[in-house]
């Protein structure tokens, strides 16, 4: 017995009986309370949707794989459903302060949250390995690819679910079409000719997307502001890393908007978006290599660099936001042409266009309070060696 659930992006999903039994467990409940996109509703007001939605969706589609691919396994649908299970508040935002501080990414959680919550006794219940359903959220073996792939069910949703959300047009692709051009050969996940357009449509989705809705300058400063503020509550142990991964949204903003100093102030000017101003915005040829990479990975030297523009330009603090270097996994799609099973980038002028354009897309900024622009610029440029400064 299944039933049916009313999706405002995929319409009527019909939700087998085990499937709900994960649902209802608390773990998956908490997924309602942690936006999608972060803090993108500070730019797009629609942008309100949660990572409860994109699980269903999510599932939804690996249902009609499995369909296309005439795969019969619960655990490829329940991968569906529970591949973003491990995801800390604010999805995405907090990825880079857990695995910065931790070393562990939302994938590497979820195997702690299956065995440590209801959800392996629903598993076992019903029949379905946890040990597999790990796996294929993984991406591992054959059937891993419907769930973690160059193009799988989780981009084909969250690509029309964040356009939908957010109102931008760049996300709408023809899904259904890709699905029913895909097909296993020799073990590999391969888009047939017929599904060559739907396949360019969706880089090219995303490539539009990133700089429009996922890295949109003023949704990135919510974002640092609030990260900021968690790594010094996380030093001063008003937040430690296990209770902060299994928060929700609105549990950690509550908590850190009394706080005094620096976490309270930066919280309750994002609730009230009264955000930092971008003092600097760079590509990455602008800024030496060595120097980026160091931003990117080690979390005292970024802060030392912090405190030490800040002290120079005479104002009380800085962000820096040095955003780890988005690929694009697609590329590496296979797709069967004339008999031969090629790269997507190699069948596809448009795509290897796309690879090229990637890198100009990543920007190195620096966020300040308003009316301290100038200051911070002068000072950013000297001790950065900066070149080319856009703001």
């Amino acid at each position: 017995m299944s039933k049916i659930i009313k999706d405002p992006v995929h319409g009527y999903i019909s939700v087998d009986d085990f499937v709900l039994d994960l649902i209802d467990t608390p773990v998956v409940q908490r997924l309602r309370r942690v936006k999608q996109l972060g803090f993108s509703y500070l730019v797009y007001p629609g942008a309100n949707h949660t990572r409860f939605e994109h699980s269903l969706g999510a599932y939804h589609l690996a249902c009609e794989m499995c369909d296309s691919l005439d795969i019969s396994k619960r655990e490829v649908k329940a991968a569906g459903l529970l591949h973003d299970i491990g995801h800390g508040p604010f999805s995405h935002t907090s990825e880079e302060v857990l695995v910065s501080w931790f070393d562990i990414s939302h994938e590497d959680f979820a195997e702690e949250v299956v065995f440590s919550s209801e959800i392996s006794s629903v598993l076992d219940s019903w029949g379905v390995s946890s040990d597999l359903v790990l796996s294929l959220i993984g991406g591992e073996g054959k059937y891993g690819q419907v769930i973690a792939s160059e193009l799988d069910v989780d981009r084909m949703d969250y690509l029309v679910r964040d356009a939908h959300y957010t109102g931008v047009a760049y996300g709408t692709i023809d899904y259904e079409r890709l699905i029913n051009e895909m097909k296993f050969v020799d073990g590999d996940l391969i888009v047939m000719e017929g599904g060559l357009k739907a396949a360019e449509s969706l880089l090219v989705s995303r490539f539009l997307m990133q700089p429009t809705v996922y890295f949109h300058h003023a949704s990135r400063i919510a974002e640092k502001m609030v990260m900021s503020a968690v790594e010094v509550a996380l030093e001063r142990g008003i937040l430690d890393g296990d209770g902060f991964r299994r928060m929700f949204d609105f549990e950690v903003l509550l908590k850190l908007r009394e706080v005094d100093g620096f976490p309270g102030n930066m919280v309750n000017r994002v609730l009230n978006r009264e955000l930092y101003k971008r003092a600097v915005e760079v590509n990455r040829s602008s800024i030496e290599s060595d120097c980026v990479d160091k931003l990117e990975t080690d979390i005292e030297f970024r802060r030392e660099m912090e405190k030490v523009i800040a002290s120079e330009a005479g104002v009380e603090n800085v962000i820096i936001d040095a955003p780890p270097r988005v690929g694009m996994e697609e590329l590496k799609t296979k797709v069967l042409q004339g008999g031969d099973v090629k790269r997507l980038d190699e069948v596809s002028r448009i795509v290897d266009i796309l690879d090229d354009a990637q890198s100009d897309q990543w920007k190195f900024r620096i966020y300040v309070p308003e009316g301290t622009v100038k200051e911070v610029k002068e000072v950013s440029k000297e001790f950065l060696e900066l070149e080319n400064i856009d703001y």
